[in-house]
Order: structure tokens, then C-alpha cells, then sequence
């Protein structure tokens, strides 16, 4: 679906110019570029706005919130372009996981496809061919027919089908590389279980932190999984 613009009409654009800002104001809180500009009664431009309310997103002093209705898709592209415009990207977010040969050291993985394989299994839901389980693949490639290990349970399995979710569709693929989301059919584990290639020791107990401040304290946080 393509995204379709159009001038603001002219009955609300009196009302859109004050919102917008009411915006900048809240921004200037949370922004020193914004705050800055806001003083010197400046207004900031469009990539300046869109920059601060990324950074205050990921640093969790802001969120965004956009007005949308299911009847008919509306809103939906804007959802989809702002998912990606101001929500943390594989190398924005560093993730953690606790080396069992170190005493769980916490280790940071890295979102590379060639690095040995490390994902977490983060829904179960059953369907009409068993149960479906949700991964998120943090470093490395999980292939089709590929041997993955339960970090939990020390068992070998075999995972015999990928597919992606589209909505209420699959996609059936052959990969998934480090910072995607696949369900995997066949695989027995519980929510929460890490699977590696085998070469690495690692456990994802935890989910790792948003913010710089978390990541450096000496553990991971605990939270609810959100991929």
C-alpha cells in the first residue's frame, strides 16, 4: 500500500500548526538541540525533529504516539514508517548474553550473519501442525535442516522448517539472519530458552537493555521480551 500525501485542510491547519507546536515544546525538554533552538525562538526542521524524537525514544523520555483506525488501513503506513524512523535497530540495542564457562559473564552479541548462530525463543503458540515457536536470531544464521541446541536442556534439535510471518500468513524461507524474527515448527522448548549452533556456551536468561546506562551496569536486566 502507498502512502499518500495531500496539503493539510485548511479548517484544521490553524489547529495542526498550534499541535505541532505543543511538539517542539515537549521536545525542547528532552532535546538540547531542540530546547536550544526553541529559546531562539527558532523553528527546527523536519529531519531535526524526526532526529530528536529518535534519540528521546531510545533513551525513553518520549513517546511517540500516532492516531490511526483498522477500518479501512488507515494509519498504517505511518505506524510502519515511524517503527523504523524512531524504534532501535539490531545495532542500536546491545544485547547480552551470560557465558556459562565464566561464571555467566555477561558477553555482548553481535548482530553479524557470519558469527556463530545464538537465538531466543520467545512465544509459543499452537497451531493446526503442532507448536509454533517465535525466534529472535541475535547473532549468526538459523537455515533450514540446520542442528540448533537447547542452552537449557543440552538437547540437539533438528529444526526442519522456517517461516516468516506476514500478518496471518507464513513465508516459507530457507534463512534468517541476525536481527529477524522466524517461527520455527517441530522445535520442543519452553518461552525463554536459548538456542545456539553448539559452539558457544551462551544463555540469554535476561533481555538486554535499551538504554547505554543499563548496558554498562555489571548484569543484564530482566524485562519482559519485546522483539
Amino acid at each position: 500500500m502507498e502512502k499518500e500525501l495531500s496539503e493539510i485542510p485548511a479548517e484544521v491547519k490553524k489547529l495542526a500548526e498550534e499541535k505541532r507546536e505543543v511538539l517542539i515544546a515537549a521536545l525542547a525538554d528532552v532535546d538540547d538541540t531542540i530546547a536550544e533552538l526553541w529559546l531562539e525562538e527558532k523553528t527546527p526542521t523536519r529531519e531535526q525533529i524526526k532526529a530528536a524524537i529518535r534519540q528521546a525514544t531510545l533513551a525513553r523520555k518520549f513517546t511517540p504516539v500516532l492516531i490511526g483506525s483498522a477500518l479501512g488501513d488507515k494509519g498504517v503506513q505511518p505506524v510502519l514508517d515511524a517503527v523504523c524512523d524512531y524504534l532501535p535497530n539490531p545495532s542500536d540495542v546491545p544485547s547480552v548474553a551470560l557465558d556459562r564457562r565464566r561464571n555467566e559473564a555477561p558477553v555482548s552479541l553481535v548482530p553479524y550473519n557470519s558469527l556463530p548462530f545464538v537465538g531466543l525463543a520467545f512465544k509459543l503458540e499452537e497451531g493446526n501442525f503442532g507448536q509454533l515457536t517465535y525466534i529472535r536470531v541475535y547473532q549468526g544464521t538459523l537455515k533450514k535442516g540446520m542442528h540448533v541446541y537447547n542452552a537449557k536442556s543440552g538437547k540437539k534439535i533438528k529444526v526442519p522448517k522456517i517461516v516468516r510471518m506476514h500478518s496471518d500468513e507464513m513465508e516459507e524461507v530457507p534463512s534468517i539472519g541476525a536481527g529477524e524474527i522466524c517461527a520455527v515448527f517441530g522445535v520442543d522448548c519452553a518461552s525463554g530458552d536459548t538456542f545456539t549452533d553448539g559452539g558457544l556456551p551462551y544463555s540469554m536468561v535476561c533481555y538486554p537493555p535499551v538504554t547505554q546506562k543499563l548496558a554498562n551496569e555489571s548484569r543484564p536486566q530482566c524485562s519482559s521480551p519485546t522483539p
